[in-house]
């Protein structure tokens, strides 16, 4: 499914960007942090697949794509609490 990518290329291009440190989210405080915590979301998205509305999964993705903005470059934790947001609004 597109969304899929979408996570995966939205997850490289967050830990790309960020090169600092955030005390904002309990887990993600550094890359790799963050990074695990992207890739379990991604897991946990996958799972999900099958029980997901198609529109759904396509605000989701559009939702995604915004979860950028207004986030300090660094700022992992901002990150983190942006894509739990998204995991509370879509059951994740």
């Amino acid at each position: 499914m597109k969304i899929f990518g979408t996570a995966a290329l939205l997850a490289g291009a967050v830990l790309l960007s960020a090169c600092g440190g955030s005390s904002s989210h309990a887990t993600c405080k550094d890359e790799a942090s963050t990074k695990a915590y992207f890739e379990k979301f991604t897991t946990d998205m996958i799972a999900n697949a099958g029980k997901m509305d198609p529109a759904k999964a396509g605000e989701m993705q559009a939702d995604m794509g915004k979860m950028m903005e207004g986030v300090k470059e660094g700022d992992y934790g901002a990150l983190c609490v942006k894509l739990d947001d998204i995991k509370k609004k879509y059951g994740i």
